[in-house]
């Protein structure tokens, strides 16, 4: 009877320890991981800093505001446009024009906010140029895509986004060239999951394009259900309030 006591004891004892020890070793886990999303915030945060002085290609010359991007780095979803319009020059934020309200009713549509994604452009400043005494939108050059390239890089590296939407022909070629996907046109990809290693990567029109071609709104509010059906197959399926995360 003596032996089964103590042996119960030592059970219980050691099962307590057991118990301590994990709680323990989950705490210290969710320490770690809290240092490494606030080393990964602070870190986002210096390299925007950097984004809106730099100076490695002209179009510092012609910005009135670089656009570095703006979301949590706790992200699960990274969406990549082409480049800032006269809108974001004059704000700093990326899609606050008229494209801009359209991705947000998009991202309503699958029970998204804005807050809860993070949104960024290939280039950083406006690619414009003149015409009849006024500034007007264009497709940034192989140069500038190149010089502003480790920004983007160093993002998703700090972000680690699950899943990469690209929105328009420019951002989705360059995401194919970066990911050693062949290349096709938008109109045979979009709404098209693609795999690159660990990174999923989603093709969609730019929002602006529904703006000149009215039949293409509704092409985009699908792919934006098919998001919504890849979200629901995958990790995808909570997104942290950013305020937690800060």
């Amino acid at each position: 009877m003596g032996n089964y006591q103590t042996s119960r004891r030592l059970a219980v004892s050691d099962g307590r320890f057991r118990y301590i020890l994990r709680e323990q070793v989950s705490n210290h886990t969710v320490q770690e991981a809290q240092q490494l999303s606030d080393d990964a915030e602070s870190s986002l945060r210096d390299l925007h800093d950097r984004i809106r002085v730099c100076r490695l290609c002209h179009l510092c010359e012609t910005r009135r505001s670089a656009v570095p991007g703006e979301g949590p780095v706790s992200a699960k979803i990274v969406f990549v446009g082409e480049g800032p319009g006269r809108q974001e020059d004059l704000e700093g934020r990326p899609f606050v024009g008229r494209a801009g309200k359209f991705l947000d009713e998009c991202l309503q549509s699958i029970d998204l906010r804005r807050d809860q994604v993070f949104i960024t452009n290939i280039v950083k400043c406006r690619p414009s140029e003149s015409s009849v005494g006024w500034a007007r939108d264009r497709k940034p050059t192989s140069e500038e895509m190149s010089a502003c390239s480790p920004y983007l890089e160093t993002q998703l590296e700090l972000i680690k986004p699950e899943l990469v939407c690209t929105l328009g022909d420019t951002a989705k070629s360059q995401a194919f060239k970066r990911f050693h996907i062949e290349d096709d046109s938008i109109g045979h990809v979009h709404g098209r999951l693609f795999l690159a290693g660990s990174m999923k990567i989603v093709p969609m029109y730019h929002p602006a394009a529904a703006l000149y071609d009215i039949s293409l709104r509704q092409i985009i509010m699908i792919d934006f259900q098919k998001l919504r059906r890849m979200i629901s197959q995958t990790k995808l399926t909570s997104f942290s309030n950013p305020e937690s995360s800060r």
